[in-house]
């Protein structure tokens, strides 16, 4: 008796806790008052609250934000055009994360936005962006994009439709936009914007060439897996075609024009060696 008890105990007490972990989440999204005016309607749709779980017992926040959009829950647009501000906390190499972020925003259509506050806070980085829009960032598609690049939001909180709070966990760094490199394989690509982005895993040298025979002036940049640099080289001298040691620990490779991107933005063949 006291065991089936104790059972039933438990099972009651882990539910919940599971019901509070998605119950939370759902709030940070849609704000007290539309939780409380679409209570019984949430209760129906996320009634299985372990289908909205890790198995770590977190909630899966894509998900919970994937069902609220897809239910007409998840409000994102302002009466009119106003402020939004968004902070994003992250504990490891704010640099690659601040250019990560850039490059998704920018594919989102956020092109202009301000820095706010950019500081270290103990352990952590703090990144204000300020921007004037008509529409809150959308959680779902910024949580997948952000998945892309090996980031993972462990948290959000909605302080009001124009105030959101990004808690950010680092995973394995990736580079979407950069292209796969084969050794003794030519890859030959186009950039409107005349930067080219590459990883390899091994390889000690890289040969370059501007397609059509154009002269230009080669700067490229080496990174390591964390995106840190390990060496920019650039050439004072226009060339057609350049053979460029690779440093070691090298992962990621931009490649560009010092002076005119551009010029080359009608393609680079590229061969690792």
């Amino acid at each position: 008796m006291v065991i089936k008890s104790l059972f039933l105990f438990f099972v009651i007490f882990s539910h919940i806790i599971f019901a509070n972990e998605v119950n939370k989440a759902i709030v940070s999204f849609i704000g007290d008052d539309n939780y409380k005016i679409n209570q019984k309607f949430i209760e129906r749709i996320f009634a299985n609250e372990h289908e909205f779980l890790y198995p770590n017992s977190k909630a899966n926040l894509q998900k919970i934000a994937q069902t609220l959009k897809q239910n007409g829950l998840l409000n994102l647009s302002f009466n009119s055009p106003m402020e939004l501000e968004v902070a994003f906390y992250v504990s490891h190499n704010p640099s690659a994360f601040i250019g990560s972020l850039y490059d998704i925003l920018q594919s989102m259509g956020y092109y202009y936005f301000l820095v706010k506050q950019s500081v270290l806070e103990g352990d952590r980085f703090r990144f204000v962006l300020s921007m004037n829009t008509e529409y809150a960032i959308d959680p779902v598609l910024l949580q997948g994009k952000l998945r892309d690049y090996g980031y993972v939001v462990s948290d959000i909180e909605r302080r009001s439709i124009s105030q959101w709070i990004y808690n950010i966990n680092a995973t394995t760094f990736a580079m979407p936009k950069s292209i796969p490199l084969i050794p003794n394989v030519k890859s030959s690509e186009a950039s409107l914007q005349g930067e080219y982005w590459y990883n390899i895993n091994v390889g000690s040298k890289i040969s370059l060439s501007a397609n059509y025979g154009v002269l230009w002036y080669p700067e490229v940049v080496f990174y390591d897996k964390d995106l840190r640099i390990l060496e920019i080289f650039t050439s004072q001298k226009q060339t057609r075609a350049i053979d460029i040691d690779i440093p070691k620990d090298t992962k990621f490779i931009k490649i560009s024009d010092t002076y005119l991107p551009i010029i080359i933005k009608n393609g680079l063949s590229v061969v690792l060696e």
